[in-house]
């Protein structure tokens, strides 16, 4: 009977696995005459298959008999077929059509008949509108692909906002010649300068990792941007683009404890959290049109609750709100670039950087504007541990006290103080590109980590230069040098997203399409972007505590944030390519780190000095102490919150659950915990 039983089992399980739908992910149109295209399906176990093409001038380049399938096309369409050795098939007509002119905001010229219409590096958020004018009989058909040929979607008009940084085709099909009007599109101008070198190269070492568990899923249009911690709460940011809103929520134990909603059109990139001020939030909101465009920036209470919202802006250029960051009596500071120029002040060509500082009732009070003759973008800033504020940034000029332009981009930074006065500027490079992404500061020793991409040699003898890699880097909070530096990446494309604090030093993810030693990717190949992402933990002086990479699928999957509450690694990302899903789908998941280390009980702060409990409620009790020690505790953003020659005497029961700090120093020397308050 039980031998039956199996038998009957296995036989339902087989034909179930073998029934499964095909799952096909690949492009919906394609440009004519281009190489190196791919489509795959998600297989069901034990099936194989073989993939046909047909169309004038089409060919599959190397294996037809893999998931994933590379192609060549001419001018025609083309047919692609996969049969699988379940006796079924998947096939799909894929349209190829002509290259157009490239779009950038302004009247630009629309032919009779089909074309593709390239969009050039779009930023993640970017809002943009593309109308037909001046045609003859029905109305054109507009449909809005990525540059991999999938599709977002189409109408008579498209007004859009880009979920990925990256470049678009927009297909027009009309019945005679026009004009489309672009509004929210600068001309893309690719950057010049630079020398490439080669160097024998090896990736890491890393573990492969597995992330344990998806705490949230949002479907179909939607594109991760920001996360952080607040106490034991981890709070993120995502915008909805059916919604057309900013969706925050808060998260306690992997539970939802709350949701707020922007108002339509309005699009925060980056949020911040202190335990005493609440959350804030930095994007922007209306139209594509400068007139239109503003930077907007919302403050909300604890428990989602809006406090405040800010809008500002120029009325000649479109602005862009990236960092946003608290002060030390519950101000802001918001900052970003611009086209165009603010009050009493003059643009210096091209992009330039801002600083805003806005009351804790949301009234502007001061304003800054500076910047090179080129591009000079700010995309993350933070408090230092003096009060004033770091902004970090890349540009295409002079934007350094000293110095002069090493690449095609540098990185930069500028402390400004809280009333938007610049005190210093400093800029970094290799003899390439050089992107800024994020930055964190440490709050013990004050110093500041940051991360970004590079192409180059930022460091001599560091890293790979003909490849990007990603960097991460400490640098001193005085003097604003670079104490040390390190570059990631194995043999092929990655991009840095995100960092964060942790107990023992600094977490970035990002993704890449290459492979560590000790790790097998499954990225679509050196021509085309599918990615693994990667977790990085290095201690405070460099080292590396470990690499993890993971999501080894045929998916393209973008990393967004990183953030450390308790033992666990929480990651926001953006699965762009998911077998039949062509739009974007946001996942919010937990990683288990086995470096954290909470004892439960005591900790040794030195060789006879005994720490505990940890976690710990309203006191912390020491063992073996000498009267001569001093504590310091500061939160997780770095503030120092109490200080004292006394700890056992102290309650802490007023204080909010959540990861702080314990500095205990000695005549001897000193050393930091991390605490866990509940």
């Amino acid at each position: 009977m039980k031998k039956s039983l199996l038998l009957l089992i296995g036989f339902l399980a087989f034909n179930y696995l073998q029934a499964q739908p095909v799952l096909y992910n690949g492009p919906t149109s394609l440009l004519a005459n281009i190489s190196g295209q791919f489509s795959s399906v998600q297989l069901p176990i034990g099936v194989t298959v073989n993939w046909t093409i047909s169309g004038t001038g089409a060919s599959i380049q190397g294996s037809s008999t893999n998931e994933l399938v590379f192609y060549n096309v001419a001018t025609s369409p083309i047919i692609l077929t996969a049969t699988l050795s379940n006796s079924t098939s998947y096939s799909v007509t894929i349209p190829v059509y002509q290259q157009g002119s490239t779009l950038y905001e302004g009247t630009r010229t629309m032919a009779n008949g089909t074309r593709m219409y390239p969009i050039f590096q779009l930023l993640r958020g970017e809002r943009f509108k593309i109308k037909p004018i001046n045609y003859t009989g029905a109305a054109p058909h507009l449909t809005l692909i990525d540059y991999q040929g999938r599709y977002f979607t189409d109408g008579d008009s498209i007004d859009f906002r880009a979920p990925i940084r990256g470049s678009y085709y927009i297909i027009v099909q009309a019945n005679s010649g026009g004009q489309l009007q672009v509004e929210g599109i600068r001309q893309y101008i690719p950057p010049t300068g630079g020398i490439n070198l080669t160097t024998a190269f090896t990736p890491d070492n890393c573990s492969v990792g597995n992330l344990d568990f998806t705490i949230d899923s949002t479907n179909n249009m939607t594109g991760a941007e920001s996360m952080v911690t607040l106490g034991n709460k981890v709070v993120t940011c995502w915008y909805d683009f059916n919604l057309k809103k900013t969706v925050i929520k808060a998260y306690q134990n992997d539970l939802l404890q709350w949701t707020w909603l922007s108002n339509e059109n309005e699009y925060l990139r980056t949020i911040t959290a202190d335990q005493n001020f609440g959350i804030s939030g930095i994007g922007s909101s209306g139209g594509a049109l400068r007139s239109e465009d503003s930077v907007l920036v919302v403050k909300l209470n604890s428990n989602g609750v809006l406090q405040t919202r800010t809008e500002f802006g120029t009325n000649n250029g479109i602005d862009y709100g990236y960092g946003i960051s608290f002060l030390n009596d519950g101000s802001l500071m918001a900052t970003g670039f611009t086209e165009g120029n603010f009050p009493t002040t003059s643009s210096s060509g091209q992009l330039d950087a801002f600083a805003v500082h806005i009351s804790a009732s949301g009234i502007i009070l001061n304003t800054l504007q500076y910047g090179s003759s080129g591009d000079d973008r700010v995309f993350a800033s933070r408090t230092l541990t003096n009060g004033n504020v770091l902004l970090f940034g890349d540009t295409e000029g002079q934007i350094g006290d000293t110095g002069s332009p090493f690449g095609s981009h540098d990185i930069f930074v500028t402390e400004v103080s809280p009333n938007c006065v610049r005190l210093n500027n400093t800029q970094y490079g290799s003899n390439e590109n050089d992107l800024a992404f994020d930055v964190v500061v440490e709050p013990l020793s004050g110093d500041i980590f940051i991360t970004g991409m590079t192409i180059g040699e930022m460091v001599s003898g560091i890293g790979n230069p003909d490849k990007a890699q990603v960097y991460t880097a400490r640098i001193n909070k005085t003097t604003k040098s670079i104490v040390w530096l390190k570059q990631l990446g194995p043999t092929e494309g990655q991009s840095g997203e995100s960092i964060a604090l942790y107990p023992n030093g600094i977490g970035t993810i990002f993704y890449t399409n290459g492979s560590f030693v000790g790790a097998n990717n499954n990225s679509l190949g050196t021509s085309v972007s599918s990615e693994d992402m990667v977790v990085a933990l290095f201690d405070f002086n460099g080292n590396i505590d470990t690499i993890f990479q993971f999501d080894q699928t045929l998916e393209r999957i973008f990393a967004r944030a990183i953030t450390f509450e308790g033992s666990n690694i929480y990651v926001l990302r953006d699965h762009v390519y998911a077998a039949n899903k062509p739009t974007v789908t946001t996942t919010f998941d937990r990683f288990g780190n086995p470096f954290f280390s909470i004892t439960g009980f005591q900790e040794e702060v030195f060789s006879n000095l005994k720490l505990f409990p940890n976690p710990f409620i309203a006191h912390i009790s020491l063992k073996n102490t000498t009267g001569l020690e001093n504590y310091q505790l500061s939160n997780s953003l770095g503030q120092i919150i109490w200080t004292s020659k006394n700890i056992e005497q102290q309650d802490f029961s007023n204080l909010q659950n959540g990861i702080y700090f314990l500095k205990v120093s000695t005549q001897t020397g000193q050393q930091t915990l991390k605490l866990i308050k509940q």
